[in-house]
């Protein structure tokens, strides 16, 4: 069963798509921004993705770069979903993003867009996520399941933005830079706050390990 995940700020159009797809037997989850889709895209890894364009909190290709960075992400089909009001540059760079398959011009037919989704289903299977692992010294990240292991010990099971910021800061030679870590897991330079308390739920999680994060002038580092 393929798994589905819309993206839409229009409950109406949710709905819809919804009843549609749900006919067709898909495996599907729903979104209603562009953060909140982001983070269910990490979660959950669907085979893929309906996008809207203009979305609150994350837009549609601010969504799509941050997917076209991530190891994880980066091969789902993405199908854009644009009204006629959105902007043309806006749409023309989305397409130039990899990730980007096709796009549908609202208001479409659902005959459009189911015959749309099964054809990228065919023509883009995506590979099983391996077990992949990042690690410095002793502390190790197993990327498809989230566990942090010290020392061969397991310690934690973590959120996939926790897991994020931990696999960036594992995979460094040294300390990463606060605006790195902003633009990688949230796309977004002012996001301080947000990214202070991840920091602080990660020491948490770490337990007697959180001491190995440490906080430097400019950003943060993992000592093994």
């Amino acid at each position: 069963m393929a798994k589905l995940l819309i993206i839409e700020d229009d409950g109406e159009l949710q709905q819809v798509l919804s009843a549609t797809f749900n006919t067709e037997g898909y495996d599907l989850s729903y979104a209603f921004n562009g953060r909140e889709g982001y983070e269910k895209m990490l979660a959950w890894q669907p085979d893929i993705v309906l996008l809207d364009l203009m979305m609150p909190v994350l837009n549609g290709v601010e969504v799509i770069k941050l997917v076209s960075t991530n190891t994880s992400l980066k091969d789902i089909p993405i199908i854009v979903m644009t009204g006629h009001s959105d902007k043309a540059d806006m749409l023309e760079h989305s397409m130039k993003v990899e990730g980007v398959r096709a796009y549908l011009r609202k208001p479409f037919e659902l005959n459009e867009v189911r015959s749309l989704v099964r054809r990228l289903l065919l023509q883009y299977p995506r590979v099983p996520v391996s077990v992949s692992e990042v690690a410095k010294g002793e502390v190790r990240l197993d990327t498809k399941f989230r566990t942090v292991w010290v020392s061969d010990r397991m310690v934690a099971t973590l959120s996939p933005m926790k897991a994020q910021v931990l696999a960036l800061l594992l995979g460094a030679k040294g300390p990463v830079k606060r605006e790195k870590l902003l633009q990688a897991v949230w796309g977004d330079a002012n996001s301080v706050p947000a990214l202070e308390k991840t920091i602080q739920r990660l020491r948490e999680d770490l337990g007697a390990e959180g001491r190995r994060l440490q906080t430097t002038p400019e950003g943060y580092e993992i000592v093994g």
